[in-house]
């Protein structure tokens, strides 16, 4: 075996060894584990919801329906799935009853902000 050859094994083992020593003396930030349900305590942008619609219908069912809290923007993310933002927020519960009311929306969610409180550590 060559010099350059066994200097890049060395240097390999190194890099192994150094990394394998981090992640086991690495202890996080916080080491209580994340509960499952984020839903509960995630912060919710007022007046947007996320709209996917059922394959093959139209943006205008998001008018019809949902047109009386004012509209002011849709933007279509792909995938039949809706940005919708309102001028007036009628609340989660509101929206979802209202969905009941036409098959060709299949669900609707508050649009939820997500945050990064440390690496590795995404809400």
């Amino acid at each position: 075996m060559g010099y350059g050859m066994r200097c890049l094994i060395s240097l390999a083992l190194v890099m192994a060894g150094m990394t394998a020593g981090f992640t086991c003396c690495h202890t996080p930030s916080n080491p209580d584990p994340m509960p499952m349900d984020h839903a509960s305590h995630q912060t919710r942008v007022p007046g947007e919801y996320l709209v996917t619609l059922a394959p093959g219908a139209d943006t205008k069912v998001i008018a019809d329906l949902y047109g009386r809290f004012g509209i002011k923007d849709i933007e279509n993310l792909g995938r039949n799935i809706f940005l919708v933002i309102l001028t007036e927020d009628p609340g989660p519960a509101r929206m979802e009853e209202l969905r009941g009311q036409d098959t060709q929306i299949k669900a609707i969610q508050p649009n939820f902000v997500y945050q990064t409180n440390a690496p590795g550590n995404a809400q």
